[in-house]
């Protein structure tokens, strides 16, 4: 049913035996699995996190137990001002339903999922103030004047229809090349933009907004709608894997290869995901474009002027509207993303250590898109057939620390990319949680009475009488 994607969940991302989580990072992740087939069952996660309000010292446990008792205190809620650009991100994912498949030199994966992005981008502290005490009420920033640049808010909710391949392209020696490609149908079902390229303006008082200048853009498509013309969206991937033997006759997963196993010393991993868009109807979605001079608003009636029923007859009496930078309106692009990944084996063959960088693409200022987080983790785990157990050292947009955990027990994972926010007291400025529920087939059926150790170059077998069991997937 559906996916564990959190932040990135780090902790389950990387891990061998569960090749259904890995390719949403890198594509070529199916090939050389220690799995042969995973069907994802049911899963879910959600991250959210910003840098301006907080929940001052306490913890996730606690904040969960006042909530469920309608015992929340506000009192406990902290700005942390000063910084002069501030962020709010949320992501949500689900998958209904997913499996991969590899064999030899091939993979190939089918996925179906749901994912939700909220992002607030480049707010000052002139605006947090104002949220924080109120437009009215704070007296201090009245009659000054302020300036707002490029900021962003984006929300969408979409499906998405993923069909994956991966190959093996190069083997040779010790060494193996591998790339792949996904290719996804997106089905939007509800969005909402603002592009706030320059908005300079001064609070006159408790009721009055003077705006010398605004130029920016607005979109909303609240109605959802099923449409095969919703858009489209790609991820590439590219993996080395530097191997223990020679993989010339290495054919993972297969009785061409004997079914043995090769395994590698350490792989390096590149991909490009999330390239493309969402497109909604044209006909089913709003859009307004400014450009005004000096305007003066009665913002305590603003809300009332806003509202769903009223704003097209607000729009329409400011005099200065114009046709708009976004020439697209209809399309959001999709939280394109750049990723490089490294795994090292440091011992035998169920302990590893993963370095992974995330980095953000950003899309052009005339167009609406979501961002992505950027993220760098570096997360020590341990993976065998019916345990993993990984803890990720990540940090959020490269300057918040989080240590988090991921325990796989068979078919069944559960984790977090910020463990110690929930039972550690802290300033809490988000939360995450992830789990998913499987049924992994370790062994391709005709691998049964197959095996003996792999002959680097001919995959032969070895050994008198009784063949031993395949322990392609010990």
């Amino acid at each position: 049913m559906t996916n564990l994607n959190a932040q990135e969940n780090y902790g389950a991302l990387n891990s061998n035996y569960s090749p259904t989580n890995s390719l949403h990072l890198n594509v070529t992740s199916m090939l050389d699995a220690k799995t042969w087939l995973d069907i994802k069952i049911v899963g879910v996660g959600s991250y959210v996190n910003n840098n301006l309000l907080a929940l001052k010292n306490t913890t996730n446990i606690k904040v969960i137990n006042d909530l469920r008792q309608d015992d929340f205190d506000e009192e406990g809620l902290y700005y942390n001002q000063g910084k002069n650009k501030y962020h709010v991100y949320n992501r949500t994912v689900t998958q209904f339903l997913s499996g991969s498949w590899n064999k030899g030199d091939h993979a190939v994966g089918l996925s179906l999922s749901g994912y939700s992005y909220t992002s607030v981008r480049s707010f000052n502290d002139p605006i947090a103030n104002f949220v924080e005490n109120g437009v009215s009420s704070f007296v201090e920033q009245h009659l000054k004047d302020y300036r707002l640049k490029n900021f962003k808010v984006t929300s969408i909710a979409y499906g998405e229809l993923k069909l994956s391949y991966a190959n093996t392209i190069i083997k040779r020696q010790k060494d193996m090349f591998m790339v792949g490609l996904s290719y996804k149908k997106i089905f939007p079902l509800a969005g909402a933009a603002v592009n706030i390229r320059n908005l300079e303006y001064r609070v006159n008082n408790d009721s009055t907004l003077n705006v010398a200048n605004f130029k920016g853009d607005i979109m909303s498509s609240t109605q959802p709608e099923f449409s095969m013309k919703g858009g489209w969206g790609v991820d590439i991937g590219f993996t080395y894997q530097k191997m223990e033997k020679s993989c010339r006759s290495y054919y993972p997963n297969s009785k061409r290869g004997g079914c043995r196993r090769n395994y590698y010393k350490y792989k390096i991993g590149v991909s490009i995901n999330d390239i493309g868009y969402a497109k909604f109807n044209s006909d089913n979605i709003s859009y307004y474009a400014f450009d005004l001079g000096l305007t003066n608003f009665d913002y305590k009636n603003l809300d009332t002027d806003l509202d769903e029923a009223n704003l097209p007859n607000f729009i329409n009496n400011l005099d200065t509207k114009t046709s708009g930078v976004v020439k697209k309106p209809y399309r959001v692009s999709l939280p394109t993303y750049f990723s490089v990944q490294y795994d090292l084996k440091l011992y035998r063959t169920f302990i590893y250590v993963n370095a992974t960088w995330v980095q953000n693409i950003p899309h052009l200022n005339n167009t609406f898109s979501i961002r992505r987080a950027n993220s760098i983790a570096v997360t020590p785990r341990i993976e065998t057939k019916l345990i993993d157990f990984a803890m990720p050292f990540s940090l959020y947009e490269y300057s918040k620390p989080q240590l988090g955990a991921s325990l796989r027990f068979y078919f069944l994972t559960i984790g977090t990319d910020k463990l110690l926010s929930y039972f550690v007291k802290s300033d809490i400025y988000g939360a995450d949680v992830y789990f998913d529920l499987k049924i992994p087939l370790f062994r391709n059926p005709k691998c049964k009475n197959d095996g003996g150790s792999f002959s680097a170059g001919k995959g032969k077998k070895r050994g008198r009488g009784k063949k031993p069991s395949c322990d392609a997937y010990r």
